[in-house]
């Protein structure tokens, strides 16, 4: 595995996995919405074969499956911690019609044509190289076959996490801010490199539709706090600054979070992400 890919290998086999099981349950309450908005519009059916890529602990690949009857569903992700999760998972909730592997989309060797229909709940934002990937996954996709994923849009519409880097920033400073085509969170929110990439990789019919949502942090200020806390964006946003730094920056982070307001669906903040659909071509 080169370049970049190799980088995320490592992030996502080491604390930034550790993070997401942590967090498992509520990493798929808050991106909820987006989940579903991509399994409405793939709409797997039944008898078909479905491939999750950047399936994370296997949400998405388990309600796919399910949607398939004796289809059968494939998660796909570089973190080998995260699928030993997803298998775990699968195999407490009796879900018999998938598989979960280790591997990178960009250059995993997919029986050519093996599935109908490609999905993501955002796990393809973080390719070295993003129009090698989709046209890998391209091939793995019979002729006709449906892709549909969801990748957030840029940071000023993701209040979620703007607000509270906000508030962090504003004691230690803005970081460099990273090529727009850097692997990363944000790496296809410009609706234009998103249909660039794809027509690139040989699909056709790409849409975007916008999907805005309350992203869900917490029932209550402490369990929002130490969930943001926790995050890789945070994580990465602190360090190596020194430990007065950080203490101040969280005490911006638990002030700001303080000022939210916690309504009947406990404390959230305005998200937005792009459901990107598209067809090989």
């Amino acid at each position: 595995m080169a370049g970049d890919n190799a980088a995320m290998a490592e992030l996502w086999n080491g604390r930034s996995g550790e993070n997401w099981i942590r967090f498992d349950e509520h990493h798929n309450r808050g991106l909820r919405p987006w989940g579903e908005a991509v399994l409405a519009a793939a709409a797997p059916g039944a008898g078909e074969r479905v491939l999750d890529v950047g399936c994370g602990t296997g949400w998405m690949t388990r309600t796919a499956a399910r949607a398939t009857g004796d289809g059968h569903a494939l998660g796909l992700d570089i973190s080998e911690m995260l699928v030993a999760r997803a298998r775990e998972s699968a195999t407490a909730e009796g879900v018999g019609n998938v598989s979960f592997t280790v591997g990178d989309a960009q250059d995993h060797p997919f029986e050519p044509a093996s599935v109908d229909v490609a999905i993501s709940r955002f796990g393809v934002m973080f390719f070295a190289d993003a129009e090698a990937a989709f046209a890998n996954v391209g091939r793995a996709l019979a002729p006709g076959g449906r892709l549909a994923f969801a990748c957030w849009q840029d940071l000023p519409h993701n209040h979620w996490i703007l607000v509270p880097l906000g508030a962090m920033t504003a004691v230690v400073g803005m970081p460099e801010p990273p090529p727009p085509d850097a692997p990363g969170p944000w790496s296809l929110s410009d609706p234009d490199r998103v249909r660039s990439v794809l027509g690139a990789a040989g699909f056709s019919d790409v849409a975007l539709e916008s999907v805005e949502a309350p992203m869900w942090l917490g029932d209550t200020v402490e369990e929002a706090y130490d969930f943001v806390r926790g995050s890789s964006n945070v994580r990465l946003l602190l360090e190596g600054k020194d430990a007065e730094t950080v203490a101040r920056a969280l005490d911006a982070l638990r002030t700001t979070l303080d000022g939210v307001e916690v309504g009947d669906a406990g404390l959230a903040l305005p998200g937005a992400a792009w459901l990107v659909t598209a067809t090989r071509a």
